[in-house]
């Protein structure tokens, strides 16, 4: 096990992970990557799309397992502990987070409690964040109803709650103004100094960036091409000086012209009319200046003046932006189709000198960690040969650790050691189940009436419709059989099919990643997303005993026993639903899937009908139906016919619940292997 000093949040040796292609080659996303983050530092990590950046983040959360080599996270081996890591880990994804439907109050304290804060701390942390975000006259109101900045702001501040010891944001301050993105840097370097927190920055916004980060690693190919502050990398460049030169009446330089020029810098076009770039070695300024004066001539320049370079400049040249340099920097390892195994861990710095352009090698000094985010230490050169992935001591002490990190990390630490204490492994798990069972009661709250509706009428309509076939079937055994027969349909009906699109829908915006990045149990949540959902249906359930009490006078019991009967039938069904939301992307091939399971389900159980009148392959394929023995154990509930039938019907729903529950818990792909 890789081991970290007290004062390193992150420690990331020789990372490989890798994906098997279509051809059977083996991709890299990542390829060799070794770096670490001191504690308190803003970490920013820069890279065009493709380059590996989503596929690290993953990783540090857990989400995704490595080929091969390290993860360290505030102590915690990643790998093995994946869950413990999550406890310190705040996550605010691109395509933000979920409890869109809920108020902006509830969505910061239900976060907070299923991070595993106290009521007490989760309601002062949301007051305090609410104040600090500007939220106030927001805090009542549904959080889709926001507009994208408020939004945006609602999703950082859940990131927040619980005081992760590692914030992971990506592309934080999408949507957002300029005063809103202004306070999101502020609050970020306020947690970094005053808190201790790490941050971990992925974003494209290099020059908003540059003024919060300590150290940046520049990705390129599932590679680190560089690493360094700012001021290190600026270096890297430093031998060179940039010249903005704007045309009178915002004209355009000559072909003639822009050839001149380019002897003795390299020319691109400004971001207006009339605007170029000029970049020239430091020794080629006088030549410069002679084109300028001679060849353009003073009447065609209205002015021009030199830059520094910038961060963004220094990510530009670095990480020039061509796809087909991207692909072809992945290394491509032949296996046999389909073939496992782990990819070999690459070097971190074999190809960094050659992925860097003009010659400049790869910085890869630490920012000491007490320094302040707009800090930057004067440059230095490294020595030849040593790859980025070499990182000096620190010079100076670590930032402050507050006390809430040190409980976090001794907590992680003795976490890491094993698994919790079975008390605190049920207490959290009755906390994950309760404030997730709320955040699905209030999201279907939107659509209540609809299932409402449904659930009730539908029941009401079979008893009505089935009892006057033919010349009715009005007699007990009948109207038993159509009672029974109609709950269950209605469990089948809204239970399997409503809740596998509703998965496919939480999959679909995204917010999956939301709830894996959260330290609850895939159990927990598949518990409370199923029982909100069941109790839409739950008046439908009785609806139809009801009906045939009213219409034709068959007394039936509504026995206690029910009580057991319907979540029994009900939850294997809907596991079953969550497991085909899971599994299957597009909703409209969901909803057809659910529709032919429920047909398959219906028409092969003795729910209208008594298993002796249904033919021999139908009657084989009812003994592995949930169905068959849901609706018995009905039809005997309410005839006040408990015998030793009815517990065999209530022990084979029990275990196919279990079975059922497991494997919708396998089936939610909140780590890939």
């Amino acid at each position: 096990m890789v081991k970290t000093s007290g004062d390193t949040a992150v420690e990331v040796r020789d990372l490989v992970r890798a994906y098997p292609g279509r051809n059977g080659e083996l991709i890299k996303a990542n390829d060799g990557l070794s770096f670490s983050v001191p504690r308190g530092q803003v970490f920013g990590l820069f890279g065009a799309n493709g380059a590996g950046k989503t596929t690290l983040v993953l990783q540090l959360l857990g989400l995704v397992r490595p080929t091969s080599g390290s993860i360290m996270v505030n102590g915690v081996d990643v790998t093995r502990y994946p869950e413990t890591v999550k406890s310190t880990v705040g996550f605010l994804p691109q395509a933000g987070l979920s409890m869109r439907l809920i108020e902006t109050r509830r969505a910061l304290h239900y976060t907070g409690r299923l991070r595993g804060q106290s009521e007490a701390d989760a309601r002062r942390q949301t007051d305090a964040l609410i104040d600090e975000l500007g939220l106030g006259p927001y805090a009542d109101r549904q959080v889709e109803r926001l507009s994208g900045g408020l939004m945006r702001l609602v999703n950082f501040g859940m990131t927040l709650m619980g005081h992760p010891e590692l914030i992971v944001l990506d592309e934080p301050t999408n949507e957002l103004d300029p005063h809103n993105r202004r306070l999101i840097w502020e609050m970020i370097e306020r947690r970094s100094t005053l808190e201790g927190a790490t941050v971990v920055l992925v974003t494209h916004n290099v020059l908003e960036a540059e003024k919060a980060v300590h150290r940046v690693a520049v990705m390129h190919g599932g590679r680190i091409t560089a690493m360094g502050t700012p001021g290190e990398l600026k270096e890297q460049i430093g031998a060179h000086a940039r010249l903005e030169l704007f045309v009178r009446d915002g004209g355009s330089l000559t072909p003639e012209e822009i050839s001149r020029l380019s002897t003795v810098g390299e020319v691109s076009q400004g971001n207006r009319s009339g605007n170029y770039l000029i970049t020239a070695a430091t020794d080629r300024l006088q030549p410069l200046i002679e084109v300028l004066v001679t060849d353009i001539g003073v009447k065609r320049v209205d002015d021009f003046r030199f830059a520094r370079p910038t961060l963004e400049d220094v990510y530009l040249t670095l990480n020039p932006r061509q796809d087909s340099d991207a692909a072809a920097a992945r290394e491509l390892v032949t296996t046999p189709a389909g073939g496992g195994g782990s990819a070999e861990s690459g070097d971190a710095g074999k190809t960094a000198a050659a992925a860097a352009p003009n010659g400049h090698r790869p910085a890869a000094m630490e920012l000491p960690s007490g320094e302040s985010p707009a800090a930057e230490p004067p440059s230095a050169e490294l020595p030849a040969g040593e790859p980025p992935s070499a990182e000096p001591p620190s010079a100076e002490p670590a930032a402050p650790v507050s006390g809430t990190s040190r409980r976090a990390r001794a907590r992680a630490q003795s976490q890491g050691r094993g698994r919790m204490p079975l008390r605190e492994r049920l207490g959290r798990f009755g906390t994950s189940f309760k404030y997730l069972w709320f955040e699905h009661m209030l999201t279907v709250r939107t659509s209540w009436h609809v299932h409402m509706v449904f659930g009730i009428f539908m029941p009401l309509t079979m008893v009505f419709g089935f009892s006057r076939i033919g010349s009715g079937l009005t007699d007990e055994l009948s109207l038993t059989y159509i009672a029974s027969g109609s709950g269950v349909f209605a469990i089948a009906a809204l239970g399997t099919t409503a809740i596998a699109q509703r998965i496919g829908a939480i999959k679909a915006e995204g917010s999956m990643l939301y709830y894996a990045s959260l330290p609850i149990s895939k159990v927990a949540f598949v518990m409370a997303f199923v029982a909100a959902r069941l109790l839409l249906i739950a008046p439908g359930l009785v609806t139809s005993l009801i009906a045939v009490r009213l219409l034709y006078g068959l007394d039936l019991t509504l026995s206690p026993m029910l009580l057991i009967v319907y979540p029994l039938t009900a939850l294997p069904l809907a596991a079953l639903g969550l497991v085909i939301g899971s599994l299957i992307d597009r909703i409209e091939l969901i909803s057809i899937v659910t529709y032919v399971l429920n047909f398959v389900l219906l028409l092969g159980a003795p729910l209208l009908i008594p298993a002796k009148a249904l033919p021999l392959p139908l009657k084989a394929l009812s003994w592995v139906m949930p169905t068959t023995y849901g609706s018995d154990a009905i039809r005997r509930s309410v005839s006040d016919n408990i015998d030793a039938t009815f517990g065999l019907d209530i022990l084979v729903l029990t275990v196919m619940t279990a079975l059922a529950l497991t494997i919708a818990d396998r089936s939610l792909r909140w780590r890939a292997s």
